[in-house]
């Protein structure tokens, strides 16, 4: 006689780079413009440019951009790609408790 064997697939979310930082933990400064997207109320999406020096805070994963952030500017949401991210801008802030949590993984 043989019994049925079931398998199951465990969900592995995506790794990011950002993954250890708590919401609003990171801050960032533009070196250079670059294109991101921001949704009004209706869900219409339009895209802008965040300007040289502005300053970035990450608020979470972007719930439009698969590989992408929700980020704070000027007290709105936009949502950048990761790529444009990590190659156009500079950290500025993070808190200590995201630093530790770094260091730990590192040790």
């Amino acid at each position: 006689m043989t019994t049925p064997v079931a398998s199951s697939m465990a969900f592995v979310p995506r790794v990011t780079s950002l993954e250890s930082a708590t919401p609003i933990a990171r801050a960032y400064l533009t070196k250079t413009p670059f294109v991101s997207v921001h949704f009004d109320e209706t869900g219409k999406g339009r895209i802008t440019f965040l300007l040289k020096g502005g300053m970035l805070r990450v608020v979470g994963p972007s719930s439009c951009l698969h590989e992408g952030f929700e980020v704070m500017f000027e007290k709105r949401i936009y949502h950048v790609f990761e790529i444009d991210l990590m190659n156009r801008t500079t950290l500025i802030f993070e808190t200590v408790k995201a630093k530790r949590r770094a260091m730990a993984a590192c040790a």
